[in-house]
């Protein structure tokens, strides 16, 4: 009885917020870790829905600079200088952990988080399950869209598939993006191109899946909103401010973090 009351009063509270918000969309974030992940928040950036939030996250300063999201994070620059994870997937990890407040803080009071990353380099490997897990942990719907490297990468696909491994422990539905299999479609392009086509290939499947959801959400919850409204109750709408990209330098040292000393995570940090 008590738990019937309890999800009833969670049920009361969701359309109370719903309709403060002026809106019945879910909330969505779209989070890119790495290169990969940040190229492809980028090309959504501009044509986003209102609901949607964009947050890019790197330990490359340069290439975060290059970026357009609603929310910008690096990480870890007192370990990397900002000069980028260098391939290793345990410094971003790191990273990552680190600034698990300031990512938190990000993704917080989101319906739905989709988190992107290219597989088998250093920053997307290693931040998207710390991601993943920080939004599991904020009781969000958790997607994962990974993208595993071409079969002639050598030194990448090992790395790759321990990242994709650990997200898959993490995230009930994560996509795995195969480059191998569009090598049939972009055969003939040069590699630059060919990348492009699989970032373009992401933002349709992330764009037919938010279309798709938000009217799902909407007809849903209709019958319970109108409901609500009917009872006399009154809410306050709130419009919606734009969010102006926001960069933020998230960072913690190892005493604050409790992980262990720097020193063991290997050449990079040398």
């Amino acid at each position: 009885m008590e738990a019937g009351i309890m999800e009833q009063t969670v049920r009361t509270e969701q359309i109370v917020s719903m309709l403060s918000r002026g809106l019945a969309e879910p909330r969505i974030s779209v989070v890119g870790c790495g290169g990969a992940g940040n190229n492809i928040v980028n090309n959504i950036f501009g044509s986003c829905k209102k609901n949607v939030q964009t947050v890019a996250i790197n330990t490359d300063e340069r290439s975060l600079q290059k970026v357009n999201a609603h929310k910008k994070l690096l990480i870890g620059k007192d370990v990397t200088e900002g000069r980028g994870a260098e391939g290793f997937p345990e410094v971003a990890e790191y990273c990552a952990e680190c600034a698990k407040d300031a990512i938190k803080d990000a993704i917080k009071d989101r319906d739905i988080v989709f988190v992107i990353a290219g597989m088998g380099g250093g920053t997307g490997t290693g931040t998207a399950p710390v991601v993943a897990q920080m939004a599991k942990d904020l009781n969000s719907i958790t997607f994962v869209i990974a993208i595993s490297p071409f079969s002639f990468e050598t030194e990448r696909v090992s790395k790759a598939q321990m990242g994709i491994s650990k997200i898959k422990q993490i995230a009930k539905t994560t996509v795995v993006v195969e480059n191998d299999r569009l090598l049939n479609v972009v055969d003939e392009m040069p590699l630059s191109k060919a990348f492009s086509v699989i970032d373009n290939s992401v933002v349709k499947i992330i764009d037919s899946f938010c279309s798709q959801v938000s009217l799902s959400f909407m007809n849903a919850f209709t019958e319970e909103v109108v409901q609500y409204m009917r009872a006399d109750e009154k809410s306050e709408v709130v419009r919606e401010q734009y969010m102006m990209p926001e960069l933020v330098m998230a960072s913690k040292g190892p005493a604050e973090s409790g992980l262990r000393p720097m020193g063991q995570l290997g050449p990079i940090m040398q």
